[in-house]
C-alpha cells in the first residue's frame, strides 16, 4: 500500500490491500500503522469510542514536517475539527454550521453558478483556436504541439475553478485577495516541488492571518461570521465562547484545503466518467446528475484515507487486536465496494449507495452538502454547455496520489 506521495493512481493497490486482510498493518514512516479495510469493519473503526481523533494523541515520531499531523497547530493556539473530539470538537463543529447555513449555501452557490458561465464562457472561445494560440486556453494546455487542437486539461481551466470560486464567496474576498488565493492554492496543488509546497503553505497561512487581522475588505462570509461570534452582542463564555483570532485562522485554512482540493477532485472524476462515455450513456437530467455525484464519490473517493485515528486502549476489530497508542486509518476506497469489484467500476444506476466518503458519525464531513452543490453545479454546467465533448486520443489521464488524498493532475479533453 503506497504511502508517500507520487504521479500515480494508488486505487489499485488501496483496493487489493482489502483483498490481503480485513485489516492490515503497514510500514509507515519506519513504524508501524493499521488500515481497517473490510466494509463492515470500517463502519465499526468509523464510530469505536476506542478509536479516537485528539491531535493530544499524536506520537511524535508523526509529527514529521510536511505531512498532514505536522502540520497541525498547537491546541493552546487552536484546535481543528479534523483532529478534536468531544466537548471540543462539538463546539467547533456547532460554530461551524452556523456560519455554513443552508440560506449561506443557497446565496454562495447562486453567486458560484455566474461564475461557471463565465468560465464555461472562456472555454467556448477556446474551441476556435489550438492550445497556445491566440484565443485558445494559453497554459491550460496539457500537451502543447502534441496534444490535439483545441485540446485543454480541464482539471486546470475548470474544474479546480470552481471550488476557489465558491471558496471565495465562502471567505467573501474581493477580487485582488481572491487572486492572490488562487496563486498560491496552485503551487500547493500542481508544483512538483514539494519544498515550494511548504513554502506556499506558509504563504497561504500569511494571507489568511492578514485577512482575518483587516476583514474590512471582506463581505460578509466564514471569516466575518467567525470574528462576529468571537466579539459580537452574543459572544460569551459558554461552550460557544469567543472565537480567538487563531481559531479564525486554522478553522478559514482547514476549509480552503480540505474544501478545495477535494472538490476540484469530485468534479474531475465526475466528468472524467462522463467523458469517457458515449453522450448517449451521460447525465442528462437534475436527478441523473445528482445519482452520478452520489457515484462518483463511492468510486472515487477524494480522500480514500481520511484522517488519523488512535487507539486509546487494546481493541478488537474483527479479531484483529490494534494495541493501544497505535495509529489507525480506514480504507474509504475498499469500503466504498463488494468485494468482487475492481478499480473500473462505475455504475451510474447504483448513484453511489452506501458510500462511506463523507465519512460516518460524529466526524461526518460538516461540508458535504457544500461539495454536493458544487459538483453538480460544476457537472452540469459543464455537460450542457459541451455535450459533444470527448477525451483526448493523443494525451493520458494523469494522476496523483499520497497517502490520505488521490486526485487527477490532468484530463485533457477535446471540446467539440
Amino acid at each position: 500500500m503506497p504511502t508517500d506521495p507520487g504521479p500515480f493512481d494508488c486505487m489499485p493497490e488501496l483496493l487489493a490491500a482489502a483483498r490481503v486482510a480485513p485489516v492490515v498493518r503497514i510500514p509507515y514512516l519506519d513504524r508501524h500503522a493499521w488500515v481497517v479495510c473490510d466494509p463492515e469493519l470500517v463502519r465499526v473503526a468509523l464510530t469505536h469510542p476506542a478509536l479516537a481523533k485528539d491531535v493530544t494523541l499524536v506520537p511524535a515520531w508523526m509529527r514529521k514536517p510536511g505531512l498532514m499531523l505536522g502540520s497541525q497547530p498547537d491546541p493552546e493556539y487552536a484546535r481543528t475539527m479534523i483532529m478534536s473530539d468531544g466537548a471540543h470538537h462539538a463546539r467547533i463543529r456547532r460554530l461551524h454550521a452556523s456560519v455554513l447555513s443552508p440560506r449561506n449555501t443557497e446565496t454562495w452557490g447562486a453567486r458560484v453558478g455566474v461564475q461557471v458561465d463565465g468560465f464555461l464562457d472562456e472555454l467556448e472561445r477556446s474551441r476556435s483556436s489550438g492550445p497556445g494560440e491566440p484565443g485558445g486556453t494559453g497554459g491550460t494546455s496539457t500537451t502543447g504541439d502534441s496534444g490535439e487542437p483545441g485540446e485543454v486539461n480541464v482539471v486546470t481551466a475548470y474544474t479546480h475553478r470552481v471550488p476557489l470560486a465558491f471558496i471565495s464567496e465562502m471567505l467573501g474576498l474581493p477580487p485582488g485577495a481572491r487572486e492572490q488565493l488562487r496563486s498560491i492554492t496552485d503551487v500547493i496543488l500542481y508544483s512538483s516541488d514539494y519544498p515550494d509546497r511548504a513554502r506556499a503553505v506558509g504563504a497561504l497561512y500569511g494571507a489568511v492571518e492578514g485577512w482575518v487581522r483587516d476583514p474590512a475588505p471582506l463581505r460578509d462570509g466564514v471569516i466575518t461570521g467567525l470574528l462576529s461570534a468571537a466579539t459580537g452582542p452574543d459572544a460569551a463564555d459558554g461552550p460557544d465562547a469567543a472565537v480567538t483570532e487563531g481559531e479564525a485562522v486554522v478553522w478559514t485554512l482547514a476549509m480552503i484545503i480540505t474544501g478545495y482540493e477535494t472538490t476540484g477532485s469530485l468534479i474531475s472524476t465526475a466528468l472524467y466518467e462522463a467523458l469517457r462515455r458515449p453522450c448517449d450513456e451521460r447525465p442528462r437530467t437534475d436527478d441523473e446528475i445528482r445519482a452520478w455525484v452520489e457515484e462518483t464519490l463511492r468510486v472515487h473517493p477524494p480522500f480514500p484515507h481520511p484522517t488519523w485515528r488512535f487507539a486509546t486502549e487494546d481493541i478488537d476489530i474483527g479479531g484483529f487486536l490494534i494495541p493501544r497508542g497505535a495509529p489507525v486509518q480506514v480504507n474509504i476506497a475498499a469500503a466504498n465496494r463488494r468485494p468482487d469489484e475492481g478499480a473500473d467500476s462505475f455504475t451510474p444506476e447504483r448513484a453511489g449507495q452506501g458510500h462511506l466518503s463523507f465519512g460516518l458519525g460524529p466526524h461526518y464531513c460538516i461540508g458535504a452538502s457544500l461539495a454536493r452543490l458544487e459538483a453538480q453545479i460544476a457537472v452540469r454546467g459543464f455537460l450542457r454547455r459541451f455535450p459533444r465533448a470527448r477525451l483526448s486520443t493523443r494525451t493520458a489521464v494523469a494522476w496523483e496520489s499520497e497517502w490520505m488524498i488521490r486526485r487527477m493532475s490532468a484530463l485533457p479533453a477535446v471540446l467539440l
